[in-house]
């Protein structure tokens, strides 16, 4: 009985390890994936206070300090996931900049951008070189939006995107330049639900840490 019980959990305990393996070269190793290069000007965008107010959210930007305890208030962002935790913690090292979607103090999601004019650094971010983009000091390229698997397909995708340009707006840049995968259809929609303008796509090859792209 003890064999029998020993074996199963071996069993899967190779299918986890495979699992695992599995999604983590799926996101490293891919030969001609379709990349949509998108930029949206800030000029034109769509309300979004009321709609944050009926679903009972807000936008707060992500910074050191609302990351750590507030010994005033005793509060401060909480991540469920202590990855993506460790996650913001890197983007601020880096010098990005970062908005939440949050519930009380509990974030729903959060999105990321940088500008030559806030990071004052040549190499910015290295999706820049193989999406072929160049950003001027009034453009921004945001990236890595997430959301928690139980808060999608709540339109929140949408609010916190909208909710990220109008804080992006305020710091008085005029453009955001970003990019999705055309087989990811809901960030298609989010995107094309925002009025992003789509560039040329790129077929995008990547193995490990070596990644380049050419024109479809």
């Amino acid at each position: 009985m003890f064999h029998q019980i020993k074996s199963g959990l071996k069993h899967i305990l190779k299918l986890i390890r495979f699992d695992v393996l599995f999604y983590y070269l799926r996101s490293r190793v891919y030969i001609n994936k379709i990349a949509v290069p998108v930029v949206k000007d800030l000029s034109t965008l769509s309300p979004v206070k009321d709609s944050l107010e009926q679903a009972g959210v807000e936008l707060v930007e992500i910074t050191s300090e609302s990351l750590s305890m507030n010994s005033t208030t005793g509060q401060r962002l909480i991540y469920s996931d202590d990855q993506r935790m460790k996650t913001a913690i890197d983007y601020l090292e880096k010098g990005y900049r970062g908005v939440a979607l949050v519930s009380g103090d509990e974030v729903s999601g959060d999105i990321w951008y940088v500008s030559p004019g806030n990071h004052g650094s040549n190499a910015l971010h290295p999706d820049l070189k193989w999406l072929r983009l160049e950003c001027r000091d009034s453009d921004v390229y945001a990236f890595d939006m997430y959301l928690y698997p139980g808060k999608r397909g709540k339109n929140l995708g949408n609010m916190l995107q909208n909710g990220a340009l109008h804080e992006i707006r305020k710091h008085g840049y005029a453009r955001v330049f970003g990019y999705y995968w055309a087989e990811n259809i809901p960030a298609l929609w989010v995107h094309r639900t925002l009025h992003w303008q789509e560039l040329q796509k790129l077929k995008v090859s990547r193995f490990l840490g070596l990644q380049y792209s050419q024109g479809c």
